[in-house]
């Protein structure tokens, strides 16, 4: 990572990173003002024109600013449900390109957490970081012959996180023409990810019980960790070699080794969701390794979901095909009110709209566990997909419980994943009983 990158100065007081939100959020209104104006003027100008100058106005802001700023990108560049195409697209550029702390900052924080400068505690190590994300960077360090990875969190990340969503509030319904008062719960539940993402001691708890429960699984690599070399804001674990998404795929890798390395997720993800009933937050591209011996490395477990037997229930008994029918729409509203996409204030008309808008997107969302083999090459599925998205956005509503909206996310950062490996999958699910998959021959 080039050192002329570096910012030797991050803003974290309250007021300083208020003044940086305030100038993005300037930006936003400047940019409709131009809007409107052009439409004035008889111009034609698109929605879609309008959200894509105001994400690339605010992924500047974001990324200077890091921490919770930059995990709201983050987050919603996996949701191509309730944010329109374009915004999406250019928030899917939160996941790279993120310059590192300086060394002087490096070591303020890592003192403070552990209690001495890494080089007393590491026999080397690399003051410039690898790599650099939204809450934190990764350096080398060595230490008795071994080669470690070590995550510093950038100072003020999580002491920021409410004052910043709280800002977020402020602006959010103008970049999403959505009221606020539908996007609370969809804040909110980001501000919950993000405190339990910036607690360190509970990443390396989740990373130790999610290594134990996954252990018999095959592929799957999980780093060894060194607890006595955590702290609050510094995780130490072993170095796995391996590549990035978007560095792996640029080797040009032969499809027999994407389609394995796909299965290994896809796999991965239904174990978690199905039988453990919890799963690792974001399935971006940034927690997985492609590895040159084949197995697939998993190191970011901040953040973990637990999913509740009602949850669970209500939610993948939409994938039912015959849930739709007529005769069983008593029980298909009985599941919706359970999940919150039915609102008490809803006429029978918004009803009957909103019954058939979310039913067309879940029997779409199951599409692989229906069909049991999914080609995410297709372009007919993500098509349908981001229609039915599209016009749920156009309500300019967020329906739906605030673990219905993650489950959703979750799937639609899988599918997109798969897509962007270009493979097609073995997407059987034993765990439900109302997929047979009998007269289909898989081949893995």
């Amino acid at each position: 990572m080039a050192r002329s990158q570096e910012q030797d100065k991050l803003p974290t007081g309250k007021v300083a990173r208020a003044s940086q939100f305030l100038k993005g959020g300037l930006k936003v209104g400047a940019n409709v003002v131009k809007h409107q104006a052009k439409k004035l003027l008889g111009k034609e100008v698109s929605d879609e024109e309008l959200d894509r100058e105001n994400a690339e106005d605010l992924l500047k802001t974001f990324t200077q600013l890091r921490g919770s700023a930059l995990k709201v990108a983050q987050t919603i560049s996996l949701d191509t449900i309730n944010f329109s195409k374009s915004f999406v697209e250019v928030m899917q550029n939160a996941q790279y390109s993120v310059p590192p702390m300086s060394g002087p900052m490096v070591v303020q924080v890592f003192k403070r957490s552990i209690g001495q400068p890494p080089e007393k505690v590491f026999d080397k190590f690399n003051i410039h970081a690898i790599r650099a994300a939204s809450l934190g960077q990764v350096h080398e360090a060595w230490k008795d012959g071994k080669k470690l990875a070590v995550k510093i969190q950038y100072p003020g990340v999580a002491e920021s996180i409410q004052s910043d969503m709280k800002i977020f509030r402020t602006f959010a319904p103008r970049i999403t023409r959505i009221p606020l008062e539908e996007l609370e719960p969809y804040i909110q539940e980001m501000e919950d990810k993000f405190l339990e993402e910036a607690d360190y001691r509970k990443e390396l708890a989740n990373s130790l019980a999610f290594r134990e429960l996954c252990k018999d699984l095959s592929g799957l690599r999980f780093p060894e960790y060194y607890p006595e070399l955590c702290g609050d804001k510094v995780l130490t674990m072993e170095w796995l070699e391996g590549l990035h998404l978007r560095e792996y795929l640029a080797t040009n890798p032969p499809y027999e080794e994407k389609q394995r390395y796909g299965q290994l997720i896809w796999d991965f993800y239904n174990f978690q969701i199905h039988k453990l009933r919890q799963v690792n937050a974001d399935p971006h591209p940034g927690n997985f390794l492609f590895r040159k011996d084949g197995t697939l490395g998993v190191i970011d477990f901040g953040c973990t979901k637990v999913i509740s037997k009602e949850l669970y229930e209500s939610y993948f008994a939409l994938g039912d095909p015959a849930l739709y029918e007529p005769k069983k729409q008593k029980k298909l509203d009985s599941i919706f009110e359970k999940l919150a996409i039915f609102r008490a204030s809803d006429s029978p008309e918004k009803r009957a709209y909103v019954r058939d808008l979310f039913s067309r997107f879940a029997q779409i969302l199951a599409t692989p566990y229906r069909l049991g083999k999914m080609d995410f090459r297709q372009t007919a599925f993500f098509e349908d997909i981001n229609a039915v998205g599209e016009e749920i956005a156009r309500t300019r509503e967020l329906r739906g419980l605030r673990d219905f909206l993650f489950l959703n996310r979750t799937f639609l950062g899988l599918f997109n994943l798969f897509h962007q490996l270009g493979v097609e999958l073995d997407t059987r699910c034993t765990y439900l009983p109302f997929y047979d998959y009998s007269g289909l021959a898989v081949t893995s």
